[in-house]
């Protein structure tokens, strides 16, 4: 039984590894396109331009949203649709930047994780969010569209708390 889990162990692994070194990155014109696919998303966001948004994301029934909402899941245009309307209620402003981002591709499919940091003016408060995103875009009719999403925020690190000063006796 023990020689067969370290079979089955070692076969896994080395499935892991050929599935890694296949993986592609991007080629220097799919990393630009997303790239700017990722700037203007942000601008439209800032903007609040919800048609540019609607624009940049696949219309099928299938699209999936995650975000840290209080749903969290949206699945399809009219779910996403109105996580945007009340996504747009919850700022006065907003403007993102991006501080890494990783594309990969094959063929018309692209991925991409991007972190960054928000300026959000929220009226009374204003805050700085550094957030996560991961996504998977498709190429129709030459232009990238989401068909898929995963944004998270980050929880900013915890300092350590001071040592109690020892006084001398």
């Amino acid at each position: 039984m023990r020689r067969s889990g370290c079979v089955a162990l070692a076969a896994l692994l080395i499935l892991i590894a050929v599935s890694t070194a296949s993986a592609k990155g991007a080629d220097p014109q799919t990393e630009t396109e997303v790239k700017a696919f990722l700037d203007n998303y942000a601008l439209a966001y800032e903007k609040k331009d919800f048609a540019a948004i609607t624009a940049m994301i696949a219309p099928d029934a299938d699209v999936v949203f995650v975000d840290p909402g209080p749903k969290g899941r949206y699945v399809g245009p009219e779910q996403i649709k109105k996580s945007y309307e009340n996504d747009f209620t919850q700022f006065k402003s907003l403007s993102t930047k991006y501080t890494w981002i990783s594309v990969g591709a094959k063929g018309d499919l692209a991925w991409f994780t991007a972190e960054s940091i928000s300026a959000v003016d929220m009226g009374e408060e204003k805050l700085n969010v550094p957030a996560r995103w991961t996504g998977l875009l498709e190429k129709r009719q030459g232009k990238w569209v989401l068909i898929q999403s995963h944004f998270s925020v980050v929880e900013p690190e915890m300092e350590p708390e001071p040592e109690p000063e020892k006084k001398p006796n």
